[in-house]
């Protein structure tokens, strides 16, 4: 069966690559970013893409190995990222050792940083309106997918190559300034915050768990995609909006 064109109100036809008809919008972009898929949607949307890798998924990019980089699995996130946490903890106590209390302290500077490396992404970079088609397309691809299909779960945690080349660039920072030990060990605790938010972002759209904690982050997330766009830009946790105000904390 020929597929049909399965086509929303601003005239993106989600059943071809989305990432060149961005330039069709102009600035309309902004809130079609916005309006999130329905669920009969992408059910119709997975009707008319049978017998691809991933029907209730819309295409991106025309090349495939691109678009192949676009649907990660959160085992793999796991699995490359705690190798690297744990094996960074051992080079430091293998090349250069600092004792624990230092060590933990230096860890926990790592943690933190990370979240408000998390917040100032965000807030700063994500949901900074986008004026030329360049930018609506970074947009997109950095932030915009997850607001126009936040139910996607294998576009919900960042992709590995991307990744690795961020990481590598912000070590290389911390080691402009630290010494082996304390970089390695700072940027093991950024990690594991990457980590937190990651999984747990991923937790917050497809996860249910009868705790009183994880019931409140998730309702604070979805509210963000809900409620107000503009609030609750911390993702793991609420910190920085609480610093900076930029969120109702109760929920």
């Amino acid at each position: 069966m020929a597929q049909q064109p399965v086509v929303d109100d601003f005239g993106i036809d989600f059943t071809k690559p989305v990432l060149p008809q961005i330039a069709t919008l102009g600035d309309r972009y902004w809130d079609w970013s916005h309006q999130h898929l329905t669920p009969s949607f992408r059910r119709q949307l997975a009707e008319n893409r049978p017998g691809t890798s991933y029907p209730d998924s819309f295409p991106i990019f025309t090349q495939r190995f691109l678009e192949a980089q676009t649907h990660i699995h959160w085992q793999q996130v796991l699995g490359l990222w705690s190798l690297v946490v744990v094996g960074l903890i051992g080079l430091t106590a293998w090349y250069d050792p600092v004792g624990v209390s230092r060590g933990v302290g230096w860890w926990l500077a790592g943690f933190l940083l990370w979240t408000l490396v998390e917040y100032l992404l965000h807030r700063v970079i994500f949901h900074r309106k986008p004026q030329t088609l360049a930018e609506r397309q970074f947009h997109f691809l950095a932030h915009g997918i997850h607001h126009k299909d936040p139910w996607d779960p294998t576009r919900l945690v960042f992709p590995l190559f991307g990744g690795v080349i961020i990481a590598s660039v912000i070590y290389l920072a911390m080691a402009l300034f630290l010494p082996a030990g304390p970089s390695f060990l700072t940027m093991s605790g950024l990690l594991t915050g990457y980590l937190a938010y990651d999984l747990g972002h991923l937790a917050w759209h497809h996860a249910s768990l009868d705790a009183r904690w994880f019931r409140y982050l998730q309702r604070y997330h979805l509210a963000h995609h809900y409620k107000d766009r503009d609030s609750r830009f911390g993702v793991s946790q609420p910190l920085w909006d609480w610093v900076f105000r930029s969120g109702d904390l109760k929920m």
